[in-house]
């Protein structure tokens, strides 16, 4: 028992003795797996950003806010039952975003990077006004940043954009993680050139001025085919695949969304549910099941007979890889025939609204000859024929035609919808921005009190600087 007790005082003494005679002793990367770097890659990081692009594209809210769709039995979403609507996603993109520009030594990866962050933080402050911008994302340093003006945060952008653009070698690296556009420096470049034209056009009622200067910049440098469209490219793949195939097929099995009688009576027209004047409605929507001809169901209402009305094209809610846009042609075009009605420049804007008509048409899978047939019977009249076509190209496109409908009625020529009578969450008529997150007052109040007082409630009506 005796030997024992030595015996065991001395292995705890040497233990003890190993740990305190080594306490300085390197390690190394014995606790490190080679397989997962600590330090993640340009690549990895954009690569995660861009999936924020889908997020933002096939959102189901905004289509309904402009009446494209109609929901089925479920009918709270048409009648504007979310208030409450988190930024904490897309500031985590942004926060991707810059870590992937400080890792990064490719002056082509930082470019397109920020010209993702420029497209993400537009989109963020068309559909909520004033956000931090200039003091978000600094973690510790400012766990409380103050939100800052529109028009402060469009000129922000408008500097990160033109310096992003200004940095581009054509002849430099590709850019790695880029599933977008495949790492070719020339579509980001491009890209970035529509979306200056797009910013500068969604200044004409809030900084004229400003806005005819970055057009005229953008101008001959944009989209000029619909072979040149930006879309998200999806998979055949559950994990990235287009996410109206997942609502309607595998893995939600769910038929609640359906084009609006709003929209279809619109493009049905002076001819019949059998063949609509509008021949874009055939690429737009399907027949209704039961009738075999276009029907639109009742917007704002609870449609349960979903087989009574027409569900958006099966080229679409069936098909895994269908593209949705970014940016088309059609919206191009037109942003070229109103620049050229304001005067902002020499451009003809009859002629580029039929252009973008036929772009249109083309792009929905329809023909120059029945565009034209379309033209014949609908000329341009001014800036209203625009206001009505380009709510119609933008179909499907979300957030960009919720934006460019709430521009265009500031400017007094945009096409008049109705909103519901039966209105959710106080409001008052179609949305004009959506309030920040539930808990935005209680984690940066101060910040958040001085936005309110500045903008206004935070509410669904309240008008923000770019479409007061």
């Amino acid at each position: 028992m005796k030997m024992n007790f030595i015996k065991l005082s001395f292995f705890f003494a040497s233990v003890l003795l190993c740990f305190t005679s080594c306490e300085k002793v390197d390690f190394g990367g014995i606790n490190e797996n080679p397989n997962e770097p600590t330090q993640p890659s340009a690549g990895s990081l954009l690569a995660n950003a861009e999936g924020a692009v889908s997020a933002y594209l096939g959102a189901t809210t905004p289509n309904l806010y402009v009446q494209y769709l109609s929901n089925g039995q479920y009918d709270e979403e048409s009648r504007y039952q979310t208030l409450n609507w988190d930024t904490d996603y897309w500031y985590g993109m942004l926060n991707d975003i810059d870590r992937m520009i400080q890792v990064s030594d490719n002056p082509n990866q930082i470019a397109a990077g920020t010209i993702l962050r420029v497209y993400l933080m537009e989109g963020m402050t068309t559909r909520w006004g004033m956000l931090p911008y200039s003091e978000a994302l600094q973690g510790l340093d400012n766990q409380f940043p103050a939100y800052d003006s529109q028009e402060e945060i469009y000129n922000g952008l408008f500097s990160e954009l033109d310096s992003a653009l200004a940095m581009i070698d054509a002849g430099g690296m590709a850019v790695a993680g880029d599933y977008i556009f495949g790492g070719d420096i020339s579509r980001w470049e491009s890209f970035g050139q529509t979306l200056k034209m797009v910013m500068a056009l969604r200044l004409s009622n809030a900084n004229p001025s400003l806005g005819e200067q970055k057009f005229n910049e953008a101008l001959g440098k944009v989209i000029n085919s619909n072979a040149e469209n930006f879309f998200y490219p999806y998979l055949a793949d559950e994990n990235n695949d287009n996410p109206w195939e997942d609502r309607f097929l595998a893995p939600s099995f769910r038929r609640d969304y359906l084009v609006s009688d709003v929209f279809v009576n619109e493009l049905v027209g002076s001819g019949s549910p059998s063949a609509p004047e509008d021949d874009r409605l055939w690429g737009m929507a399907d027949p209704a099941f039961n009738s075999g001809t276009f029907v639109g169901a009742p917007y704002g209402q609870s449609n349960s007979a979903t087989d009574d009305y027409s569900f958006i094209t099966s080229d679409i809610i069936n098909s895994q890889t269908a593209p949705l846009y970014m940016f088309t042609y059609a919206e191009v075009l037109f942003a070229r025939a109103e620049a050229a009605h304001l005067g902002w420049t020499g451009e003809d804007a009859e002629t580029l609204y039929e252009e973008a008509i036929t772009a249109s048409f083309e792009q929905w899978g329809q023909t120059s000859a029945q565009a034209d047939a379309y033209i014949a019977m609908n000329g341009y009249t001014g800036p209203e024929s625009i206001g009505y076509e380009k709510w119609v190209a933008l179909y499907f496109q979300g957030y960009e035609a919720w934006a460019e409908w709430r521009r265009l009625q500031a400017m007094g020529y945009g096409f008049d919808l109705t909103a519901p009578s039966d209105l959710l969450s106080n409001a008052t008529g179609i949305p004009d921005r959506q309030a920040y997150s539930a808990t935005a007052a209680s984690l940066n109040e101060a910040s958040y009190n001085a936005a309110i007082q500045a903008q206004g409630p935070d509410a669904l009506n309240t008008v923000i600087w770019l479409f007061e």
